[in-house]
C-alpha cells in the first residue's frame, strides 16, 4: 500500500510514496530537495540578498513559500527515512 504524503498539506492524496521506494530513493530525494533549499536561500542574504530584497512583495512571498514547503518536504523525508532505520519513536508525529 502507498505511503499517503503529509507534502503540501496534511490530508491531500496528490503525493503518495511508491510501494517500491527505498530508503536510498528516499535519501537521494531528501539531499536533492536540501541542496536546492541551501540555493534557493543563499540568494536571500549578503550580496544576492539586495536582489531578493528588491523584488516585490508578492514574489518574495512566493518565494519563502516555496521555501518552506521544500523544508516541509525534507522534514516528512527524515522522518520516513528515520522510520524506516527504526530510529523513530513510537507514536511520535511529524511536528509542524
Amino acid at each position: 500500500m502507498s505511503t499517503a504524503m503529509n507534502f503540501p498539506a496534511p490530508g491531500d492524496r496528490l503525493y503518495v510514496l511508491a510501494d517500491d521506494a527505498d530508503t536510498l530513493a528516499l535519501t537521494d530525494q531528501l539531499s536533492a530537495r536540501q541542496a536546492q533549499l541551501q540555493a534557493l536561500l543563499a540568494m536571500t542574504r549578503g550580496n544576492a540578498g539586495e536582489v531578493f530584497r528588491r523584488m516585490d512583495a508578492e514574489l518574495q512571498e512566493n518565494y519563502l513559500w516555496a521555501c518552506g514547503m521544500i523544508a516541509d518536504e525534507a522534514r516528512e523525508l527524515m522522518v520516513l527515512i528515520q522510520r524506516r532505520e527504526g530510529g523513530w519513536r513510537a507514536g511520535a508525529e511529524i511536528e509542524r
